[in-house]
């Protein structure tokens, strides 16, 4: 077995072509979700002392420079960082570096000039100054993000999963904090865009520490070169940017559609559904340099990783989605307390499509390692136009309860377009359904365990996760590979 330090200096094409790669994979993706669960307790302990500091009213504007940043962030990054993967995947040493120093300079470029084209949007819609202040503080910690996940791309290539995880707790971690000692000293509403700046810098020097000898972080500005990037980008762009911002759209549609207020519960509601969100990107994250080998080289390694990326998605996502919808209320009083009224029901709403948003991130990874750019530029440039429809329709009419509605559409139809695209086009790739459809029968039946008696949103999540355990387990609707890595852990 190779030790950690051997690991690290392996090329990212030797890990990933060896029988240690799936291994590797599903051992780091699980230290990435206990750091991501450490993340979200430190979420836990920190939003519930901003939504009683701030109240719905500044919360809201807090929730709406958020989700403004996340959709810069996801037209800035341009597909880059997927194309990252593809080309540290692929390339020697030195055409390595010279890649990288390319593309840290034009991701500074694209962040820095996404940060004004997100102040000047605020100025233009005639936000209040604190938010328009906001923004640019929110800016500089873009910046600072962009470049710490472009230096990251050996520790994603290389699977040094591990690594990761500890950056994925540290920075939500440092947040938390930052957010807690505000609320200790009784700050103001533009300290609290700031909290999240110093995590990045911190972050970004510690994976400068991790990849010094793979990579320079000296950036190029090489137009030439930053003009065929963006041109091999572009199109990554329009496959994935664009359908990581239907989210961000609803949050602003309600900015401007609604009052202050409705944008608060629905806020509060979202931010709560968000900590689990990014759960999916980060497993199949993780193994997207193994698809993107495996549609290279092996389409039944491919089939075979898609078809337990399906269940084990399946089998976590199902699982969130009941624990959310049973404990809503008390996830709503711990976080916000009374002065949300309306939240519950909104985050109900919201968690009856976890599953779908788990089985998305399957198929869109996928599709991004089969090259289909065309077909999720389709998808994704119709959900944008839905996600619109949707939410000037609803949002006006219902207020939260309607944006709720909007964003559970917007799960479910892309989940089932992208299913459609991959194995339409892909029959072969077309997973086994037996074992989902056990677990989907385990999940029906813990949701009536949760639901049905009159239990409080304590109980019923309680109730229904039990339940849930049992019944995977007497139906062996998990993927086996699971537990023979649990196996190799525990030593027996």
């Amino acid at each position: 077995m190779a030790t950690a330090d051997e690991t690290a200096l392996e090329p990212a094409a030797d890990v990933l072509d060896s029988r240690r790669a799936g291994g590797m994979f599903l051992r780091g993706s699980g230290l990435r979700m206990v750091a991501y669960a450490g993340a979200v307790l430190a979420s836990v302990v920190s939003i519930p002392l901003v939504t009683r500091h701030l109240q719905k009213f500044h919360y809201g504007q807090y929730v709406t420079v958020t989700s403004l940043m996340l959709i810069v962030v996801a037209l800035s990054e341009g597909g880059l960082a997927n194309l990252g993967v593809r080309e540290f995947s692929t390339g020697d040493e030195r055409e390595r570096r010279e890649f990288m120093r390319s593309l840290i300079g034009l991701r500074v470029a694209l962040s820095t000039l996404g940060g004004v084209g997100a102040i000047l949007f605020t100025v233009a819609g005639g936000y209040p100054t604190v938010v328009v202040e906001g923004t640019a503080i929110a800016s500089v910690g873009l910046v600072l993000a962009t470049l710490q996940g472009t230096i990251a791309l050996p520790l994603t290539t290389g699977l040094r999963l591990g690594w990761l995880a500890v950056l994925d707790f540290i920075g939500p971690a440092t947040t938390a904090l930052g957010l807690i000692l505000l609320v200790i000293i009784g700050a103001s509403l533009l300290p609290f865009y700031a909290a999240a700046v110093a995590a990045y810098a911190l972050t970004f020097a510690i994976t400068a520490v991790l990849v010094r000898n793979q990579i320079t972080l000296r950036p190029a500005f090489a137009p030439a070169r930053w003009r065929s990037l963006l041109r091999e980008s572009v199109v990554f762009a329009a496959a994935t940017a664009l359908g990581a911002i239907y989210f961000q759209v609803v949050v602003v549609a309600m900015s401007l559609l609604t009052n202050a207020g409705q944008v608060g519960v629905f806020g509060l509601a979202f931010r709560v559904l968000s900590v689990v969100n990014g759960i999916p990107l980060l497993v199949v994250g993780s193994a997207f340099p193994i698809l993107l080998r495996a549609a290279r080289d092996d389409r039944e390694r491919l089939r075979y990783a898609i078809q337990r990326l399906f269940e084990g998605e399946l089998l976590v996502g199902g699982f969130l989605s009941l624990l959310f919808v049973a404990g809503a209320p008390f996830a709503v009083s711990v976080m916000g307390g009374s002065g949300y009224p309306g939240s519950a029901t909104v985050l109900r709403i919201l968690g009856c499509g976890i599953a779908a948003t788990f089985q998305s991130a399957v198929f869109v990874f996928a599709l991004l390692s089969l090259r289909r750019y065309r077909e999720l530029i389709i998808v994704n440039a119709t959900m944008i136009a839905l996600a619109v429809l949707l939410a000037g329709t609803l949002i006006p009419a219902f207020g939260a309860r309607g944006a709720a509605v909007t964003t559970l559409s917007l799960e479910v139809a892309l989940a089932s377009v992208l299913a459609a695209t991959l194995f339409t086009r892909h029959p072969e790739l077309r997973p086994h359904l037996g074992m989902a459809a056990r677990m989907l029968l385990c999940l029906a039946g813990a949701f009536v365990v949760a639901l049905v008696p009159p239990l409080t949103s304590v109980e019923s999540a309680l109730a229904g996760s039990a339940a849930y355990a049992l019944l995977v387990l007497a139906a062996r609707a998990y993927p086996r590979e699971l537990l023979h890595e649990l196996r190799q852990l525990t030593g027996r």
